[in-house]
Formats: structure tokens, C-alpha cells, sequence
């Protein structure tokens, strides 16, 4: 049975979500939910399905444009929009991220556990949060990290370990 867009983006559906969050960072969260970035990139992963050369490659493919997706907002909405993100504020809402595969308890709890990680993550350096961003939330290769940081596949092995130790440090796990 061959790979659809549908079932591809339902298998990587979570790992896309933890991708777009990630990135945008908590200025641009103000701004829009990273569930509509999600819809977006489905659209777009949908209307373009047929540039998919390996169906094996769908996750990372999907991630690619994920990445993409938000680098564009960024671009558009931080980059040269004429206000300031540092002046606003996030509005206090009780409400859940979406996600319809659970309950209102369960929406409540991955909310706090995705703001504790971000938070966790923020007071990380930027190469330990660079090296957990594309080790395992993105899922490259320590050799593609590696030449991405410009360091050796060991170096980036050895990166992860600490900026992982760090990370539960962080987190008090």
C-alpha cells in the first residue's frame, strides 16, 4: 500500500508539532498558534506531495517544511513587522492546545510539560539547544549535525550527552 500524504502526516504529526513550537519561539506564539502553522504546512505538504522522491524520506521531508514554514513567518511577521514583539504580551487563556486524540486534562498537562521544556530549553546555550533541535526533535544524523555545526560526528555525540544531562538538570528529572 503506498505511503499518502494523509497517513504520513498523521504518523509525524507530534514530531511536526514539537518542530513548529520549538521554533517559533515564544515571541511569535503571541502572535498565532503553532497548531495553524501545522494546518499550513499540511496544505502545503498535501498540494505538494508529487516532489516527494522517496516515500522513506516523508518525516524528514515533512520536517523540512515545517522548518521552512516557520523561517517564512519569521521572516514575515518578527523580521519587518513595525511592532515590536518584545512589548507584547501572551493573553491568559485557559484553553488547551488542540488536539483531538485526548481530553481536556490531557490537553491541560501537554500544555505545562511543552511551556516547562521551552522554558528549560531557553536557559540552555544555543549549541546544546541547537544539537537536541536537530538530533531529536528533527531527527538528523550526527553527521549531518556535524556539518551543520561544523564539528566532528563525536564532538556532536558528545554535545548531545551534555546539553541531554543539562537539559534534565533543567527539567529536575
Amino acid at each position: 500500500m503506498p505511503l499518502t500524504p494523509e497517513i504520513a502526516f498523521e504518523q509525524h504529526r507530534e514530531r511536526l508539532l514539537s518542530v513548529i513550537y520549538l521554533r517559533m519561539g515564544p515571541n511569535l506564539r503571541v502572535r498565532m498558534d503553532p497548531e495553524d502553522v501545522l494546518q499550513e504546512v499540511a496544505i502545503e505538504a498535501f498540494n505538494s506531495w508529487s516532489t516527494l522522491s522517496d516515500e522513506q524520506n516523508a518525516g524528514a521531508w515533512l520536517v523540512t517544511l515545517a522548518r521552512r514554514k516557520v523561517a517564512r513567518i519569521v521572516r514575515d511577521q518578527l523580521g519587518v513587522a513595525a511592532r515590536d514583539p518584545r512589548r507584547e504580551h501572551a493573553i491568559k487563556t485557559d484553553l488547551p492546545l488542540a488536539d483531538r486524540r485526548s481530553g481536556p486534562v490531557t490537553n491541560a498537562d501537554r500544555k505545562d510539560r511543552l511551556l516547562l521544556l521551552d522554558e528549560a530549553l531557553q536557559r540552555l546555550t544555543e549549541d546544546h539547544r541547537e544539537v537536541i533541535l536537530l538530533m531529536k526533535i528533527e531527527g538528523l544524523s550526527a553527521r549531518e549535525v556535524g556539518e551543520r555545526m561544523e564539528r566532528s560526528e563525536n564532538a556532536v555525540h558528545l554535545l548531545l550527552s551534555r546539553a541531554l544531562k543539562r537539559l534534565a538538570e533543567e527539567l529536575k528529572l
